[in-house]
């Protein structure tokens, strides 16, 4: 099974995006399960009027669903289980993925996509979902999930969760999809709070070593203005007389203020200052301390949260679509 980490959604579950886009598995060449005619695909291929497709997508949502309910055949259910594998993303998504999420083709298209993410980031979900419900809860009763989940645990709720559609209460099994979700969105959450928090901590630490870095070097600046005054006014004082002195030290100070702005020690301290705020502006500072931004945790925990509130969106779509059919209105 894959272990790839889990993909990042840019809006609820849809055919376009590759966070819950399936990969065709299996041969090369699959069989077509008998749900679908080879005589139909073979005019999808070559185009069809978007409301044919329409109409089209509505028919065999229902066709496929009225089949297994109908049946005792358990190969019959496990080649609707497997339809998207056997079959190949894109003909299925030619069907259902255009279709809105309150429609009975458009809740079909996310489960089985919803099947898919979760056997391909099996572990990275389980891990999530024990940072979130360490405990059980009554929302792993809902997703029927044991807490805590293994990476097989999850791809066993996959398989129920869709097989439960198909051969079980339909919305039953839209809310098991819905409740899975908001414990893997809880789960987002924690880790990007986590992650903001080690931010947070790495970015106090840098500024702490850079202001006791820059103190130090104003301590060496002062200790060495003081040695070439002291300097100064030593050799100064050998080759004038008081009356001189005194005129002198008027020129001195104004000499003084020079060597403030320009001397060695004042010349250090300030290519110190610009090499800290070039680095602060590269985003190699304590703005970013993780270094490039792809593994910045502050820019992680930002994917995280937006993945939780597209998974959100999802979720929603599930619960409305098992109210619309407890009501008679999922078509």
């Amino acid at each position: 099974m894959s272990t790839n980490p889990v993909h990042y959604s840019s809006g609820s579950v849809n055919s376009a995006h590759p966070g819950f886009a399936p990969a065709r598995t299996g041969s090369s060449r699959p069989a077509r399960p008998a749900q679908l005619d080879p005589a139909l695909t073979e005019k999808m291929a070559g185009g069809m009027d978007p409301e044919e497709i329409n109409e089209m997508s509505h028919a065999s949502a229902q066709a496929m669903l009225d089949r297994v309910h109908h049946t005792q055949d358990p190969q019959i259910v496990q080649r609707v289980l497997t339809l998207v594998d056997r079959e190949g993303v894109d003909i299925i998504a030619e069907l259902w993925s255009r279709s809105e999420p309150d429609s009975l083709p458009g809740i079909l298209w996310r489960l089985y996509l919803l099947r898919t993410w979760m056997r391909r980031n099996q572990r990275s979900l389980a891990s999530l979902y024990r940072i979130a419900e360490p405990e059980d809860t009554a929302a792993s009763a809902i997703a029927g999930v044991d807490t805590p989940p293994s990476a097989e645990d999850i791809v066993h709720t996959a398989d129920s969760i869709l097989s439960g559609a198909f051969t079980g209460d339909f919305s039953v099994a839209l809310q098991r999809a819905s409740a899975f979700i908001d414990v893997i969105a809880k789960g987002l959450a924690i880790r990007a709070k986590m992650l903001t928090g080690r931010a947070r901590k790495m970015e106090a630490e840098q500024t702490a070593r850079r202001e006791a870095h820059m103190r130090e070097l104003q301590r060496e600046v002062e200790t060495a203005e003081a040695a070439e005054a002291a300097q100064q006014v030593a050799d100064e004082a050998s080759d004038h007389t008081d009356t001189q002195n005194a005129n002198d030290n008027d020129n001195r100070d104004t000499a003084y203020g020079d060597t403030d702005r320009n001397g060695p020690a004042a010349n250090r301290y300030n290519s110190a200052l610009h090499d800290a705020d070039d680095r602060y502006r590269e985003g190699k500072g304590p703005a970013s301390s993780a270094g490039p931004a792809s593994n910045d945790p502050r820019t992680v925990a930002a994917r995280l949260l937006h993945t939780g509130s597209n998974l959100m969106t999802t979720s929603a779509d599930f619960r409305h679509g098992a109210s619309l059919w407890r009501q008679g209105k999922l078509e």
